[in-house]
């Protein structure tokens, strides 16, 4: 029973990052996305903000808490990103770009390093209150 339970929180885990994946598909599959922002290369920065979010979801799915597995979701989220470009390729009005990927691939570093950054600093300030409250109970 236990095993199945942890199975079901490790798939639950996964339901942001699939969310991401399944929108950023659908927009691939438009010819053109009407809301987007108008400043020089700003599809560039929509990638970059976009496969950031995702490596961070992906991070967070896959239980990432350490700097050596780092590369884990940023290698997740450019092998998308390569995927997604092919598949912009065959989307008519839509054309497949290596700078496209490459922003893709630096966001999805930049979201796995803004996952760790946040895990360390939680693990920090929860380290720091419970050691607080232990010098407050000993203190009484």
């Amino acid at each position: 029973m236990e095993q199945n339970t942890s199975f079901k929180i490790k798939l639950v885990k996964w339901i942001p990052a699939l969310i991401i994946f399944g929108t950023s598909w659908y927009l691939s599959s438009q010819e053109t996305i009407e809301q987007m922002p108008e400043f020089w290369n700003a599809d560039k920065f929509v990638h970059f903000i976009c496969f950031g979010g995702l490596a961070y979801w992906v991070s967070f799915a896959c239980n990432i808490r350490e700097k050596k597995m780092f590369w884990l979701p940023s290698a997740i989220v450019s092998v998308y990103g390569i995927i997604d470009e092919i598949h912009q390729s065959f989307t008519p009005g839509r054309d497949s770009s290596v700078f496209d990927w490459c922003s893709d691939t630096l966001g999805g570093v930049m979201g796995a390093f803004v996952f760790l950054l946040v895990i360390h600093l939680m693990w920090r300030f929860w380290a720091r209150g419970c050691n607080g409250a232990e010098r407050s109970a000993k203190a009484e």
